[in-house]
């Protein structure tokens, strides 16, 4: 990399993680201002409120200096009834500027509780699938008969007795009609 190049990226860089500081801050201080205010909190909860009273009644409470970006997002998330989630979008932005993420969930249900080879067999199966850096969790739920459930963040693999008997009952459900 060049002199140059590398002059450009560290301003670069030092924007971006001004940009992320800012944005943190005024997500911070909005989020003060909902804990610290009840009667504005209520308002936003309310169902008889329509949207632009509820979007006024958060604006007029917000710190003079809260960036039109950020003003743009509470407004958007007031409309979708997500302003709970602001805490989350806080981090979610902190991890998207580091370039890390959550660890994924896999969660495996067996009828029967499995051995540790068992489990173990499973854990390389499945990282070899999806990628390394799951989180594995194992349950017990006799109601499956047999065989496995495994739900890999939001995907689903069902080979339990449990269901393929219920789409066997479906099956013939159908065809008796």
């Amino acid at each position: 990399m060049s002199d140059k190049s590398a002059r450009a990226n560290r301003y670069a860089q030092a924007v971006f993680q001004a940009m992320l500081e800012r944005w943190q801050t005024a997500l911070g201080q909005v989020s003060d201002v909902l804990s610290k205010n009840q009667p504005l909190a209520a308002a936003l909860q309310d169902t008889s409120k329509s949207m632009a009273d509820k979007a006024a009644a958060l604006q007029a409470d917000l710190p003079s200096d809260t960036p039109a970006e950020i003003s743009n997002l509470l407004k958007l998330l007031v409309q979708a009834n997500d302003l709970d989630l602001l805490p989350d979008i806080g981090m979610a932005l902190a991890q998207v500027a580091t370039g890390s993420v959550a660890p994924t969930q896999a969660e495996v249900t067996s009828a029967v509780a499995l051995s540790d080879e068992e489990q173990e067999k499973l854990r390389r199966s499945l990282s070899a699938q999806y990628g390394e850096g799951l989180v594995f969790g194992f349950k017990v739920d006799p109601a499956l008969l047999g065989g496995l459930r495994v739900r890999v963040g939001d995907r689903l693999i069902d080979t339990s007795v449990a269901s393929r008997l219920s789409a066997l009952r479906e099956s013939l459900s159908a065809a008796v009609r």
